[in-house]
Protein backbone atom coordinates (compact mmCIF):
# COMPACT_ATOMS: atom_id res chain seq x y z
CA UNK A 1 0.00 0.00 0.00
CA UNK A 2 2.76 2.43 1.02
CA UNK A 3 4.82 1.40 -2.01
CA UNK A 4 1.95 2.15 -4.41
CA UNK A 5 1.40 5.53 -2.74
CA UNK A 6 5.11 6.41 -3.17
CA UNK A 7 5.04 5.44 -6.84
CA UNK A 8 1.90 7.53 -7.32
CA UNK A 9 3.57 10.56 -5.72
CA UNK A 10 6.64 10.10 -7.90
CA UNK A 11 4.44 10.02 -11.00
CA UNK A 12 2.63 13.15 -9.85
CA UNK A 13 5.95 14.89 -9.17
CA UNK A 14 7.28 13.82 -12.54
CA UNK A 15 4.27 15.40 -14.22
CA UNK A 16 4.33 18.66 -12.28
CA UNK A 17 5.59 21.88 -13.87
CA UNK A 18 8.16 22.34 -11.09
CA UNK A 19 9.67 18.90 -11.69
CA UNK A 20 9.83 19.50 -15.44
CA UNK A 21 11.43 22.88 -14.85
CA UNK A 22 14.07 21.43 -12.53
CA UNK A 23 14.88 18.65 -14.99
CA UNK A 24 15.09 21.18 -17.83
CA UNK A 25 17.47 23.42 -15.85
CA UNK A 26 19.61 20.40 -14.96
CA UNK A 27 19.86 19.37 -18.62
CA UNK A 28 20.75 22.93 -19.64
CA UNK A 29 23.54 23.05 -17.08
CA UNK A 30 24.70 19.60 -18.16
CA UNK A 31 25.07 20.87 -21.72
CA UNK A 32 27.66 23.38 -20.51
CA UNK A 33 30.10 20.46 -20.44
CA UNK A 34 30.28 20.15 -24.26
CA UNK A 35 30.27 23.96 -24.44
CA UNK A 36 33.41 23.99 -22.27
CA UNK A 37 34.99 21.40 -24.56
CA UNK A 38 34.28 23.63 -27.57
CA UNK A 39 35.85 26.60 -25.76
CA UNK A 40 38.99 24.54 -25.16
CA UNK A 41 39.02 23.56 -28.82
CA UNK A 42 38.80 27.23 -29.80
CA UNK A 43 41.86 28.05 -27.71
CA UNK A 44 43.71 25.06 -29.14
CA UNK A 45 42.98 26.07 -32.72
CA UNK A 46 43.90 29.70 -32.03
CA UNK A 47 47.19 28.64 -30.44
CA UNK A 48 47.91 26.48 -33.47
CA UNK A 49 47.21 29.48 -35.71
CA UNK A 50 49.55 31.64 -33.62
CA UNK A 51 52.30 29.01 -33.86
CA UNK A 52 51.94 28.94 -37.65
CA UNK A 53 52.00 32.75 -37.82
CA UNK A 54 55.08 33.03 -35.62
CA UNK A 55 56.91 30.34 -37.58
CA UNK A 56 56.29 31.95 -40.98
CA UNK A 57 57.05 35.49 -39.74
CA UNK A 58 60.24 34.28 -38.06
CA UNK A 59 61.37 32.58 -41.27
CA UNK A 60 60.50 35.62 -43.38
CA UNK A 61 62.19 38.28 -41.28
CA UNK A 62 60.75 38.44 -37.79
CA UNK A 63 58.69 40.92 -35.78
CA UNK A 64 60.47 44.11 -36.69
CA UNK A 65 61.22 47.43 -35.09
CA UNK A 66 63.71 50.21 -35.82
CA UNK A 67 65.55 51.84 -32.92
CA UNK A 68 67.84 54.78 -33.38
CA UNK A 69 70.23 55.50 -34.78
CA UNK A 70 72.25 56.03 -31.59
CA UNK A 71 75.83 57.21 -31.22
CA UNK A 72 77.89 55.11 -28.81
CA UNK A 73 81.20 56.68 -27.79
CA UNK A 74 83.71 54.90 -25.53
CA UNK A 75 84.69 56.66 -22.30
CA UNK A 76 87.73 55.85 -20.16
CA UNK A 77 87.55 56.70 -16.47
CA UNK A 78 90.75 56.61 -14.43
CA UNK A 79 90.53 55.47 -10.85
CA UNK A 80 92.82 55.08 -7.85
CA UNK A 81 92.43 52.58 -5.01
CA UNK A 82 94.44 53.47 -1.90
CA UNK A 83 95.63 50.61 0.26
CA UNK A 84 97.88 50.83 3.34
CA UNK A 85 101.21 51.26 1.64
CA UNK A 86 100.30 51.26 -2.01
CA UNK A 87 98.06 52.86 -4.65
CA UNK A 88 96.35 50.80 -7.35
CA UNK A 89 95.44 52.63 -10.57
CA UNK A 90 93.27 51.45 -13.42
CA UNK A 91 90.71 52.33 -16.08
CA UNK A 92 86.96 51.70 -16.12
CA UNK A 93 85.37 51.59 -19.57
CA UNK A 94 82.01 53.26 -20.14
CA UNK A 95 79.85 54.20 -23.10
CA UNK A 96 78.39 57.61 -23.78
CA UNK A 97 75.12 57.31 -25.72
CA UNK A 98 73.95 60.27 -27.81
CA UNK A 99 70.61 60.58 -29.60
CA UNK A 100 70.03 62.63 -32.77
CA UNK A 101 68.84 66.24 -32.55
CA UNK A 102 66.30 65.45 -35.23
CA UNK A 103 65.09 62.20 -36.76
CA UNK A 104 62.80 61.69 -39.71
CA UNK A 105 61.71 58.24 -40.90
CA UNK A 106 59.86 57.71 -44.17
CA UNK A 107 58.52 54.17 -44.55
CA UNK A 108 56.96 52.61 -47.64
CA UNK A 109 55.62 49.12 -46.96
CA UNK A 110 54.20 46.57 -49.39
CA UNK A 111 52.26 43.68 -47.89
CA UNK A 112 51.58 40.15 -49.05
CA UNK A 113 49.70 37.11 -47.78
CA UNK A 114 51.44 33.77 -47.29
CA UNK A 115 49.61 30.55 -46.42
CA UNK A 116 50.64 27.77 -44.10
CA UNK A 117 48.06 25.02 -44.17
CA UNK A 118 44.67 26.67 -43.70
CA UNK A 119 46.15 29.77 -42.06
CA UNK A 120 46.93 33.07 -43.77
CA UNK A 121 49.82 35.20 -42.54
CA UNK A 122 50.37 38.91 -43.23
CA UNK A 123 53.95 39.77 -44.27
CA UNK A 124 55.57 42.94 -45.55
CA UNK A 125 58.65 44.33 -47.26
CA UNK A 126 59.52 47.86 -46.20
CA UNK A 127 61.86 50.54 -47.52
CA UNK A 128 62.87 52.97 -44.77
CA UNK A 129 64.71 56.26 -45.23
CA UNK A 130 66.16 57.73 -42.03
CA UNK A 131 67.50 61.29 -42.01
CA UNK A 132 68.65 63.53 -39.19
CA UNK A 133 71.63 65.08 -37.45
CA UNK A 134 73.79 64.73 -34.35
CA UNK A 135 75.45 67.42 -32.26
CA UNK A 136 78.34 66.72 -29.92
CA UNK A 137 77.27 67.52 -26.31
CA UNK A 138 79.17 70.39 -24.70
CA UNK A 139 79.57 68.67 -21.31
CA UNK A 140 78.63 64.99 -21.56
CA UNK A 141 80.52 63.75 -18.46
CA UNK A 142 79.02 65.83 -15.66
CA UNK A 143 78.81 62.73 -13.43
CA UNK A 144 82.25 61.21 -14.16
CA UNK A 145 85.52 62.60 -12.82
CA UNK A 146 88.95 62.06 -14.38
CA UNK A 147 87.36 60.70 -17.56
CA UNK A 148 88.15 61.00 -21.24
CA UNK A 149 85.80 60.59 -24.21
CA UNK A 150 87.34 58.66 -27.10
CA UNK A 151 85.56 60.60 -29.86
CA UNK A 152 87.65 59.02 -32.62
CA UNK A 153 86.24 55.59 -31.69
CA UNK A 154 82.57 56.57 -32.02
CA UNK A 155 80.17 54.15 -33.65
CA UNK A 156 76.65 54.56 -35.00
CA UNK A 157 74.21 51.83 -33.92
CA UNK A 158 70.87 51.02 -35.53
CA UNK A 159 68.68 48.59 -33.59
CA UNK A 160 66.13 46.30 -35.19
CA UNK A 161 63.93 43.38 -34.24
CA UNK A 162 65.74 40.76 -36.33
CA UNK A 163 68.72 41.43 -38.58
CA UNK A 164 67.87 38.49 -40.83
CA UNK A 165 65.04 40.64 -42.16
CA UNK A 166 67.56 42.88 -43.96
CA UNK A 167 67.01 42.28 -47.67
CA UNK A 168 69.84 44.59 -48.88
CA UNK A 169 72.92 46.25 -47.46
CA UNK A 170 72.15 49.36 -45.43
CA UNK A 171 73.48 52.44 -47.22
CA UNK A 172 74.74 55.23 -44.93
CA UNK A 173 75.64 58.78 -45.91
CA UNK A 174 77.45 60.23 -42.88
CA UNK A 175 78.27 63.87 -43.55
CA UNK A 176 79.47 63.00 -47.06
CA UNK A 177 81.26 59.75 -46.20
CA UNK A 178 79.90 56.21 -46.57
CA UNK A 179 81.08 53.99 -43.70
CA UNK A 180 80.09 50.33 -43.96
CA UNK A 181 77.83 48.68 -41.43
CA UNK A 182 78.79 45.57 -39.52
CA UNK A 183 76.66 43.04 -37.68
CA UNK A 184 75.98 43.30 -33.95
CA UNK A 185 75.93 46.25 -31.58
CA UNK A 186 79.72 46.61 -31.17
CA UNK A 187 79.84 45.34 -27.61
CA UNK A 188 77.34 47.86 -26.28
CA UNK A 189 74.48 46.61 -24.14
CA UNK A 190 71.82 49.22 -24.87
CA UNK A 191 70.06 47.51 -27.79
CA UNK A 192 69.35 43.77 -28.03
CA UNK A 193 70.10 43.41 -31.74
CA UNK A 194 71.22 45.58 -34.62
CA UNK A 195 74.08 46.78 -36.81
CA UNK A 196 76.83 49.38 -36.35
CA UNK A 197 79.28 51.49 -38.32
CA UNK A 198 82.39 53.49 -37.26
CA UNK A 199 81.85 57.23 -37.73
CA UNK A 200 83.64 60.53 -37.18
CA UNK A 201 81.91 63.29 -35.22
CA UNK A 202 82.35 66.96 -36.02
CA UNK A 203 83.83 68.85 -33.09
CA UNK A 204 81.85 71.93 -34.05
CA UNK A 205 78.38 72.11 -35.49
CA UNK A 206 76.16 69.17 -36.37
CA UNK A 207 76.71 66.03 -38.39
CA UNK A 208 73.99 65.09 -40.88
CA UNK A 209 73.17 61.54 -41.87
CA UNK A 210 70.93 59.63 -44.26
CA UNK A 211 70.47 55.88 -44.37
CA UNK A 212 68.34 53.57 -46.47
CA UNK A 213 67.12 50.33 -44.93
CA UNK A 214 65.19 47.53 -46.66
CA UNK A 215 63.57 45.30 -44.08
CA UNK A 216 61.27 42.29 -44.23
CA UNK A 217 58.94 41.35 -41.42
CA UNK A 218 55.42 40.49 -40.46
CA UNK A 219 52.65 41.23 -38.03
CA UNK A 220 53.76 44.71 -36.99
CA UNK A 221 56.37 47.43 -37.26
CA UNK A 222 57.45 49.65 -34.37
CA UNK A 223 59.46 52.85 -34.03
CA UNK A 224 60.89 54.84 -31.13
CA UNK A 225 61.08 58.61 -30.53
CA UNK A 226 64.88 58.77 -30.46
CA UNK A 227 65.25 62.30 -31.85
CA UNK A 228 64.99 65.68 -30.19
CA UNK A 229 62.08 65.84 -32.59
CA UNK A 230 60.96 62.61 -34.24
CA UNK A 231 58.84 62.51 -37.39
CA UNK A 232 57.63 59.19 -38.75
CA UNK A 233 55.61 58.72 -41.92
CA UNK A 234 54.26 55.29 -42.97
CA UNK A 235 52.56 54.45 -46.27
CA UNK A 236 51.26 50.97 -47.03
CA UNK A 237 48.77 49.07 -49.18
CA UNK A 238 47.32 47.28 -46.11
CA UNK A 239 43.66 48.26 -45.61
CA UNK A 240 43.13 47.41 -41.93
CA UNK A 241 45.98 48.81 -39.80
CA UNK A 242 45.92 48.93 -36.04
CA UNK A 243 47.85 51.80 -34.44
CA UNK A 244 49.45 50.74 -31.19
CA UNK A 245 52.00 51.79 -28.62
CA UNK A 246 52.72 54.88 -26.55
CA UNK A 247 51.71 57.38 -29.25
CA UNK A 248 48.87 57.50 -31.77
CA UNK A 249 49.31 59.12 -35.20
CA UNK A 250 48.91 62.87 -35.41
CA UNK A 251 47.47 62.33 -38.87
CA UNK A 252 46.20 59.26 -40.68
CA UNK A 253 44.25 58.43 -43.81
CA UNK A 254 42.54 55.14 -44.65
CA UNK A 255 41.21 54.05 -48.02
CA UNK A 256 40.57 50.94 -50.08
CA UNK A 257 44.08 51.32 -51.54
CA UNK A 258 45.80 51.29 -48.14
CA UNK A 259 46.70 53.78 -45.45
CA UNK A 260 49.10 56.56 -44.55
CA UNK A 261 49.94 57.72 -41.05
CA UNK A 262 52.29 60.21 -39.46
CA UNK A 263 53.68 60.89 -35.99
CA UNK A 264 55.47 63.98 -34.67
CA UNK A 265 56.95 63.51 -31.19
CA UNK A 266 59.08 65.83 -29.07
CA UNK A 267 61.84 64.55 -26.77
CA UNK A 268 60.00 65.89 -23.69
CA UNK A 269 57.25 63.34 -24.36
CA UNK A 270 59.56 60.43 -23.54
CA UNK A 271 61.18 59.41 -20.25
CA UNK A 272 64.89 59.50 -21.19
CA UNK A 273 67.34 62.30 -22.12
CA UNK A 274 69.34 63.10 -25.25
CA UNK A 275 72.54 61.58 -23.88
CA UNK A 276 73.62 59.47 -20.91
CA UNK A 277 76.30 57.16 -19.57
CA UNK A 278 76.02 53.34 -19.55
CA UNK A 279 72.81 51.94 -18.08
CA UNK A 280 71.36 55.23 -16.81
CA UNK A 281 68.89 54.47 -19.59
CA UNK A 282 68.08 50.84 -20.41
CA UNK A 283 66.35 49.02 -23.24
CA UNK A 284 63.28 48.68 -21.02
CA UNK A 285 63.04 52.49 -20.79
CA UNK A 286 63.29 52.87 -24.56
CA UNK A 287 61.00 49.94 -25.31
CA UNK A 288 58.20 51.52 -23.28
CA UNK A 289 58.11 54.50 -25.66
CA UNK A 290 57.55 52.41 -28.79
CA UNK A 291 54.73 53.04 -31.25
CA UNK A 292 53.74 51.76 -34.65
CA UNK A 293 51.37 49.72 -36.77
CA UNK A 294 49.87 46.25 -36.43
CA UNK A 295 48.99 44.61 -39.75
CA UNK A 296 45.88 42.97 -38.38
CA UNK A 297 43.47 40.69 -40.20
CA UNK A 298 40.21 42.48 -41.13
CA UNK A 299 38.17 39.65 -39.58
CA UNK A 300 39.46 37.38 -36.83
CA UNK A 301 37.20 34.32 -36.81
CA UNK A 302 38.63 33.04 -33.53
CA UNK A 303 37.98 36.32 -31.75
CA UNK A 304 34.34 36.38 -32.88
CA UNK A 305 33.88 32.69 -32.12
CA UNK A 306 35.09 33.31 -28.56
CA UNK A 307 32.59 36.13 -28.22
CA UNK A 308 29.77 34.03 -29.69
CA UNK A 309 30.22 31.10 -27.30
CA UNK A 310 29.69 33.47 -24.35
CA UNK A 311 26.01 33.48 -25.36
CA UNK A 312 25.76 29.67 -25.26
CA UNK A 313 23.72 29.50 -22.04
CA UNK A 314 21.12 31.86 -23.48
CA UNK A 315 20.93 29.79 -26.68
CA UNK A 316 20.31 26.67 -24.59
CA UNK A 317 17.77 28.09 -22.15
CA UNK A 318 15.50 29.99 -24.55
CA UNK A 319 14.66 26.98 -26.79
CA UNK A 320 14.15 24.92 -23.63
CA UNK A 321 11.71 27.52 -22.26
CA UNK A 322 9.86 27.40 -25.58
CA UNK A 323 9.65 23.59 -25.48
CA UNK A 324 8.50 23.77 -21.87
CA UNK A 325 5.67 26.13 -22.84
CA UNK A 326 4.76 23.90 -25.80
CA UNK A 327 4.33 21.03 -23.32
CA UNK A 328 2.13 23.09 -21.02
CA UNK A 329 -0.15 24.60 -23.62
CA UNK A 330 -0.39 21.51 -25.82
CA UNK A 331 -0.64 19.12 -22.85
CA UNK A 332 2.04 17.00 -24.49
CA UNK A 333 5.18 15.45 -23.12
CA UNK A 334 8.80 15.52 -24.18
CA UNK A 335 11.28 13.03 -22.84
CA UNK A 336 14.44 14.46 -21.20
CA UNK A 337 16.46 12.73 -23.90
CA UNK A 338 14.63 14.82 -26.51
CA UNK A 339 15.60 17.97 -24.63
CA UNK A 340 19.20 16.76 -24.68
CA UNK A 341 19.07 16.14 -28.44
CA UNK A 342 17.77 19.65 -29.11
CA UNK A 343 20.33 21.12 -26.70
CA UNK A 344 23.15 19.33 -28.50
CA UNK A 345 21.89 20.72 -31.80
CA UNK A 346 22.15 24.20 -30.24
CA UNK A 347 25.67 23.54 -28.96
CA UNK A 348 26.86 22.10 -32.28
CA UNK A 349 26.27 25.54 -33.85
CA UNK A 350 29.32 26.93 -32.05
CA UNK A 351 31.47 24.04 -33.26
CA UNK A 352 30.26 24.53 -36.84
CA UNK A 353 30.95 28.26 -36.58
CA UNK A 354 34.53 27.61 -35.48
CA UNK A 355 35.09 24.98 -38.17
CA UNK A 356 33.61 26.91 -41.10
CA UNK A 357 35.28 30.21 -40.12
CA UNK A 358 38.68 28.57 -40.68
CA UNK A 359 37.80 27.88 -44.32
CA UNK A 360 35.57 30.77 -45.40
CA UNK A 361 34.65 34.34 -44.54
CA UNK A 362 33.20 34.67 -41.05
CA UNK A 363 29.86 36.06 -42.23
CA UNK A 364 29.42 33.15 -44.63
CA UNK A 365 30.46 30.68 -41.94
CA UNK A 366 27.95 32.20 -39.53
CA UNK A 367 25.13 31.99 -42.08
CA UNK A 368 25.85 28.34 -42.92
CA UNK A 369 26.20 27.27 -39.27
CA UNK A 370 23.10 29.18 -38.15
CA UNK A 371 20.95 27.90 -41.03
CA UNK A 372 22.00 24.30 -40.46
CA UNK A 373 21.42 24.43 -36.72
CA UNK A 374 18.06 26.23 -36.99
CA UNK A 375 16.74 23.82 -39.63
CA UNK A 376 17.80 20.77 -37.63
CA UNK A 377 16.20 22.06 -34.42
CA UNK A 378 12.95 23.09 -36.10
CA UNK A 379 12.67 19.78 -38.00
CA UNK A 380 13.23 17.72 -34.85
CA UNK A 381 10.84 19.86 -32.78
CA UNK A 382 8.07 19.53 -35.36
CA UNK A 383 8.64 15.77 -35.61
CA UNK A 384 8.62 14.94 -31.88
CA UNK A 385 5.66 17.23 -31.16
CA UNK A 386 3.89 16.07 -34.35
CA UNK A 387 3.22 19.70 -35.23
CA UNK A 388 4.78 21.46 -38.25
CA UNK A 389 3.45 24.72 -36.81
CA UNK A 390 5.49 24.31 -33.64
CA UNK A 391 8.50 23.37 -35.76
CA UNK A 392 8.01 26.57 -37.74
CA UNK A 393 7.71 28.61 -34.54
CA UNK A 394 10.95 27.10 -33.30
CA UNK A 395 12.64 27.96 -36.62
CA UNK A 396 11.47 31.56 -36.25
CA UNK A 397 12.73 31.72 -32.67
CA UNK A 398 16.16 30.35 -33.60
CA UNK A 399 16.35 32.73 -36.54
CA UNK A 400 15.72 35.70 -34.24
CA UNK A 401 18.30 34.39 -31.78
CA UNK A 402 20.96 34.04 -34.47
CA UNK A 403 20.12 37.50 -35.83
CA UNK A 404 20.45 38.94 -32.32
CA UNK A 405 23.83 37.27 -31.84
CA UNK A 406 25.05 38.44 -35.24
CA UNK A 407 24.17 42.04 -34.39
CA UNK A 408 26.04 41.74 -31.07
CA UNK A 409 29.12 40.31 -32.81
CA UNK A 410 29.05 42.83 -35.66
CA UNK A 411 28.92 45.84 -33.33
CA UNK A 412 31.76 45.35 -30.86
CA UNK A 413 31.45 48.86 -29.39
CA UNK A 414 27.73 48.41 -28.67
CA UNK A 415 27.79 44.68 -27.88
CA UNK A 416 26.96 45.20 -24.19
CA UNK A 417 24.06 47.51 -25.04
CA UNK A 418 22.66 45.12 -27.65
CA UNK A 419 23.14 42.15 -25.33
CA UNK A 420 21.45 43.81 -22.36
CA UNK A 421 18.49 45.08 -24.39
CA UNK A 422 18.12 41.68 -26.04
CA UNK A 423 18.00 39.87 -22.70
CA UNK A 424 15.49 42.39 -21.36
CA UNK A 425 13.21 41.97 -24.38
CA UNK A 426 13.40 38.16 -24.19
CA UNK A 427 12.60 38.12 -20.48
CA UNK A 428 9.77 40.59 -20.99
CA UNK A 429 8.36 38.43 -23.79
CA UNK A 430 8.36 35.29 -21.62
CA UNK A 431 6.77 37.17 -18.70
CA UNK A 432 4.06 38.70 -20.88
CA UNK A 433 3.36 35.42 -22.65
CA UNK A 434 2.99 33.47 -19.39
CA UNK A 435 1.33 36.18 -17.28
CA UNK A 436 -2.13 34.52 -17.32
CA UNK A 437 -0.98 30.97 -16.64
CA UNK A 438 -2.26 29.51 -13.37
CA UNK A 439 0.67 27.34 -12.39
CA UNK A 440 -1.19 25.81 -9.41
CA UNK A 441 -4.02 24.72 -11.68
CA UNK A 442 -1.60 23.19 -14.18
CA UNK A 443 0.09 21.29 -11.36
CA UNK A 444 -3.24 19.88 -10.17
CA UNK A 445 -4.10 18.74 -13.69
Amino acid sequence: MNENRMISRMKDWGGSPMAKLLVTVFIALLLLIPVAAIKDLMWERENRRDEAVNQVIDQWGGWQYLTGPVLAVPVEEEYEEHYNDRVEKGIINHYLYILPDSLKIDASMDTQIREKGIFKIELYTGDFTLTGSFTRPANPLWDLNRSKVIWEDARLILGMGDVKGLSRDVVLDWDGSSPAFQGGTSGTKLLPEGIWAPVEINHEGSTAFTMNVSLKGGGSIRFFPMGGETEVSVNSDWISPGFTGAFIPTQRELSEEGFSAGWTIQSLARNYPQFWIDDNVTWQDINGSGFGVDFVSPVDGYFKSHRAVKYSLLFIFLPFVTLFLFEIFAAGKLHPLQYIMIGLAVVIFFLLLLTFSEHMAFNTAYLVAAAGSALLISFYTGAVLKSPVKGGLMAGLMGLLYLYLYMALASEDYALLIGSLGLFIMLAGVMIFTRKINWYEIGEK
